[in-house]
Protein backbone atom coordinates (compact mmCIF):
# COMPACT_ATOMS: atom_id res chain seq x y z
CA UNK A 1 0.00 0.00 0.00
CA UNK A 2 3.19 2.39 1.00
CA UNK A 3 4.53 1.95 -2.39
CA UNK A 4 1.52 2.12 -4.83
CA UNK A 5 0.97 5.75 -2.83
CA UNK A 6 4.23 6.61 -3.28
CA UNK A 7 4.94 6.23 -7.05
CA UNK A 8 5.10 9.88 -9.11
CA UNK A 9 5.33 11.52 -5.62
CA UNK A 10 8.78 10.07 -4.78
CA UNK A 11 10.50 8.27 -2.30
CA UNK A 12 11.95 9.90 0.75
CA UNK A 13 15.26 7.82 2.12
CA UNK A 14 17.30 8.35 4.77
CA UNK A 15 21.10 9.26 5.42
CA UNK A 16 21.65 5.76 5.04
CA UNK A 17 22.65 6.15 1.56
CA UNK A 18 25.48 8.36 2.19
CA UNK A 19 28.81 6.87 3.32
CA UNK A 20 29.48 8.75 7.04
CA UNK A 21 33.67 8.46 5.96
CA UNK A 22 32.98 10.10 2.28
CA UNK A 23 31.95 13.68 1.64
CA UNK A 24 30.50 11.76 -1.88
CA UNK A 25 27.81 9.95 -2.42
CA UNK A 26 28.46 6.48 -3.40
CA UNK A 27 27.32 5.83 -7.00
CA UNK A 28 26.42 1.87 -6.36
CA UNK A 29 24.21 2.68 -3.91
CA UNK A 30 22.62 5.32 -5.51
CA UNK A 31 22.21 2.84 -8.73
CA UNK A 32 20.79 0.00 -5.60
CA UNK A 33 18.40 3.11 -4.65
CA UNK A 34 16.94 3.16 -8.19
CA UNK A 35 16.71 -0.09 -8.78
CA UNK A 36 14.43 -0.88 -5.60
CA UNK A 37 12.28 2.46 -6.47
CA UNK A 38 11.92 1.12 -9.60
CA UNK A 39 10.84 -2.61 -8.41
CA UNK A 40 8.50 -1.35 -6.02
CA UNK A 41 6.19 0.24 -8.55
CA UNK A 42 6.18 -2.68 -11.29
CA UNK A 43 2.97 -4.17 -11.80
CA UNK A 44 2.56 -7.99 -10.63
CA UNK A 45 3.09 -9.43 -14.24
CA UNK A 46 6.49 -7.53 -14.39
CA UNK A 47 7.85 -8.10 -10.97
CA UNK A 48 10.70 -10.73 -11.99
CA UNK A 49 11.78 -8.27 -14.81
CA UNK A 50 15.61 -7.72 -14.67
CA UNK A 51 16.32 -3.88 -13.85
CA UNK A 52 19.31 -2.60 -15.56
CA UNK A 53 20.46 1.40 -14.04
CA UNK A 54 22.27 2.78 -16.58
CA UNK A 55 24.01 5.63 -14.48
CA UNK A 56 25.22 7.46 -12.93
CA UNK A 57 28.14 8.47 -15.39
CA UNK A 58 31.51 7.55 -14.27
CA UNK A 59 33.60 10.52 -13.17
CA UNK A 60 30.28 12.36 -11.92
CA UNK A 61 30.62 12.68 -8.10
CA UNK A 62 27.35 14.10 -5.64
CA UNK A 63 28.09 15.37 -2.60
CA UNK A 64 26.54 13.29 0.06
CA UNK A 65 22.93 13.36 1.03
CA UNK A 66 21.44 12.77 3.88
CA UNK A 67 17.44 13.37 2.58
CA UNK A 68 17.01 11.67 -1.17
CA UNK A 69 14.11 11.56 -3.19
CA UNK A 70 13.37 9.88 -6.22
CA UNK A 71 10.30 10.05 -8.29
CA UNK A 72 9.54 8.84 -12.17
CA UNK A 73 10.67 11.82 -14.81
CA UNK A 74 8.20 11.76 -17.30
CA UNK A 75 5.78 8.41 -17.90
CA UNK A 76 6.52 5.59 -15.74
CA UNK A 77 6.84 2.71 -18.38
CA UNK A 78 6.13 -0.12 -16.07
CA UNK A 79 7.26 -2.63 -19.19
CA UNK A 80 10.11 -0.55 -20.86
CA UNK A 81 12.48 2.60 -20.59
CA UNK A 82 11.82 4.69 -17.90
CA UNK A 83 13.87 7.77 -16.41
CA UNK A 84 14.31 8.31 -12.62
CA UNK A 85 14.91 11.64 -11.28
CA UNK A 86 16.97 11.41 -7.93
CA UNK A 87 17.18 14.74 -5.56
CA UNK A 88 18.84 15.06 -2.87
CA UNK A 89 17.55 17.98 -0.65
CA UNK A 90 20.26 17.93 2.15
CA UNK A 91 22.62 19.40 2.89
CA UNK A 92 23.49 20.29 -0.50
CA UNK A 93 20.72 20.10 -3.15
CA UNK A 94 21.57 18.41 -6.57
CA UNK A 95 19.19 16.30 -8.94
CA UNK A 96 20.26 13.62 -11.54
CA UNK A 97 18.39 11.73 -13.95
CA UNK A 98 19.03 8.09 -14.34
CA UNK A 99 17.97 6.26 -17.54
CA UNK A 100 16.49 2.25 -16.96
CA UNK A 101 16.05 -0.60 -18.36
CA UNK A 102 13.63 -3.43 -18.10
CA UNK A 103 14.23 -6.58 -19.22
CA UNK A 104 11.43 -9.10 -19.37
CA UNK A 105 12.13 -12.32 -21.08
CA UNK A 106 9.31 -14.48 -21.71
CA UNK A 107 8.11 -16.95 -24.19
CA UNK A 108 6.30 -14.85 -27.29
CA UNK A 109 4.77 -16.31 -30.59
CA UNK A 110 6.39 -15.62 -33.76
CA UNK A 111 6.03 -16.20 -37.54
CA UNK A 112 7.68 -19.44 -38.46
CA UNK A 113 8.23 -18.50 -41.87
CA UNK A 114 7.37 -15.34 -43.66
CA UNK A 115 4.07 -14.82 -43.95
CA UNK A 116 1.73 -12.40 -45.87
CA UNK A 117 -0.78 -9.73 -45.52
CA UNK A 118 -4.30 -11.74 -45.31
CA UNK A 119 -2.58 -14.79 -44.73
CA UNK A 120 -5.09 -17.16 -42.17
CA UNK A 121 -2.96 -18.30 -39.52
CA UNK A 122 -2.37 -22.10 -38.82
CA UNK A 123 -0.61 -23.69 -35.93
CA UNK A 124 2.73 -24.73 -38.49
CA UNK A 125 2.50 -20.75 -39.27
CA UNK A 126 3.94 -20.08 -36.05
CA UNK A 127 6.59 -20.89 -33.63
CA UNK A 128 7.09 -19.95 -29.87
CA UNK A 129 10.43 -18.39 -28.51
CA UNK A 130 12.33 -16.24 -25.28
CA UNK A 131 12.46 -12.51 -26.53
CA UNK A 132 12.51 -9.55 -24.64
CA UNK A 133 9.23 -8.19 -24.21
CA UNK A 134 9.48 -4.69 -23.09
CA UNK A 135 11.15 -4.30 -26.50
CA UNK A 136 8.25 -5.05 -28.03
CA UNK A 137 6.19 -2.31 -29.74
CA UNK A 138 2.74 -3.90 -29.33
CA UNK A 139 1.00 -6.51 -26.90
CA UNK A 140 2.68 -9.56 -27.69
CA UNK A 141 0.95 -13.00 -28.31
CA UNK A 142 2.03 -15.42 -25.78
CA UNK A 143 -0.95 -18.43 -26.43
CA UNK A 144 -0.42 -19.72 -29.81
CA UNK A 145 -3.95 -20.89 -29.70
CA UNK A 146 -4.91 -16.89 -29.96
CA UNK A 147 -3.62 -16.55 -32.54
CA UNK A 148 -4.47 -20.08 -34.66
CA UNK A 149 -7.61 -18.99 -37.68
CA UNK A 150 -6.79 -15.00 -36.95
CA UNK A 151 -6.15 -13.21 -40.50
CA UNK A 152 -2.67 -11.44 -40.65
CA UNK A 153 -3.23 -7.71 -41.31
CA UNK A 154 0.22 -7.41 -43.04
CA UNK A 155 3.29 -9.24 -44.06
CA UNK A 156 6.05 -10.42 -41.44
CA UNK A 157 8.85 -11.47 -41.51
CA UNK A 158 10.75 -15.46 -40.48
CA UNK A 159 10.92 -14.91 -36.43
CA UNK A 160 8.73 -11.17 -36.21
CA UNK A 161 6.70 -11.51 -32.93
CA UNK A 162 3.10 -11.43 -33.51
CA UNK A 163 1.21 -8.36 -31.79
CA UNK A 164 -2.44 -8.78 -31.20
CA UNK A 165 -3.14 -5.35 -33.32
CA UNK A 166 -1.59 -7.60 -36.66
CA UNK A 167 -4.34 -9.72 -36.37
CA UNK A 168 -7.63 -9.74 -37.34
CA UNK A 169 -10.77 -12.07 -36.97
CA UNK A 170 -11.52 -13.89 -40.19
CA UNK A 171 -14.53 -12.79 -42.27
CA UNK A 172 -17.34 -14.85 -41.12
CA UNK A 173 -20.21 -12.42 -44.06
CA UNK A 174 -19.07 -12.62 -47.50
CA UNK A 175 -20.98 -10.35 -50.17
CA UNK A 176 -23.48 -11.54 -51.64
CA UNK A 177 -23.97 -14.17 -49.02
CA UNK A 178 -26.97 -15.41 -47.85
CA UNK A 179 -27.85 -14.48 -44.31
CA UNK A 180 -29.93 -14.61 -41.66
CA UNK A 181 -30.78 -11.22 -40.28
CA UNK A 182 -32.29 -11.02 -36.30
CA UNK A 183 -34.09 -8.13 -35.63
CA UNK A 184 -34.28 -7.68 -31.23
CA UNK A 185 -36.12 -5.20 -29.17
CA UNK A 186 -38.23 -4.67 -26.12
CA UNK A 187 -37.45 -8.84 -25.65
CA UNK A 188 -39.12 -9.57 -29.05
CA UNK A 189 -36.81 -11.63 -31.66
CA UNK A 190 -37.82 -11.83 -35.15
CA UNK A 191 -35.22 -13.70 -37.74
CA UNK A 192 -35.76 -13.36 -41.26
CA UNK A 193 -33.55 -13.86 -44.57
CA UNK A 194 -30.94 -11.75 -45.92
CA UNK A 195 -28.26 -11.02 -48.58
CA UNK A 196 -25.31 -9.55 -47.91
CA UNK A 197 -24.07 -6.75 -49.64
CA UNK A 198 -20.90 -6.62 -47.92
CA UNK A 199 -17.96 -8.72 -46.39
CA UNK A 200 -17.70 -8.99 -42.14
CA UNK A 201 -15.82 -9.65 -39.40
CA UNK A 202 -17.29 -10.07 -35.96
CA UNK A 203 -18.43 -7.05 -34.42
CA UNK A 204 -18.05 -5.24 -37.83
CA UNK A 205 -21.14 -3.36 -39.11
CA UNK A 206 -22.30 -4.24 -42.77
CA UNK A 207 -25.19 -3.37 -45.01
CA UNK A 208 -27.76 -6.32 -46.14
CA UNK A 209 -31.03 -6.07 -48.06
CA UNK A 210 -33.90 -7.69 -46.58
CA UNK A 211 -34.65 -10.38 -48.91
CA UNK A 212 -38.85 -10.17 -48.01
CA UNK A 213 -38.86 -6.38 -48.12
CA UNK A 214 -36.34 -5.49 -50.50
CA UNK A 215 -35.27 -2.99 -47.64
CA UNK A 216 -30.89 -2.00 -47.42
CA UNK A 217 -30.54 -1.75 -43.91
CA UNK A 218 -27.47 -1.65 -41.41
CA UNK A 219 -26.86 -4.70 -39.03
CA UNK A 220 -23.91 -5.76 -36.70
CA UNK A 221 -22.12 -9.58 -37.67
CA UNK A 222 -22.08 -11.86 -35.01
CA UNK A 223 -19.61 -14.56 -34.40
CA UNK A 224 -22.24 -17.16 -35.79
CA UNK A 225 -22.46 -15.18 -39.03
CA UNK A 226 -25.74 -14.10 -38.89
CA UNK A 227 -26.61 -9.91 -38.76
CA UNK A 228 -28.26 -7.99 -35.37
CA UNK A 229 -30.56 -4.58 -35.94
CA UNK A 230 -32.06 -3.47 -33.21
CA UNK A 231 -35.71 -2.12 -32.86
Amino acid sequence: MAASLAAGLGILLTAALAQADSPWENPEQIRGAVAAFVKAHLPANAVQAHIVVQGPAAGLRFPACGRMRMGFFGYGNPYGSQTVAVSCTAPSPWTIYIPVQLVMNQAVVVAARPLGAGTVLAADDLSIIQRNASNLAGSAVVNPQLAVGQVLRFGVAAGQPILASMLDAPEVVHAGQEITLIAEGDGVRISTIAKAMENGRPGQTILVRNNSSGKVIRGTVDRAGAVLVPF
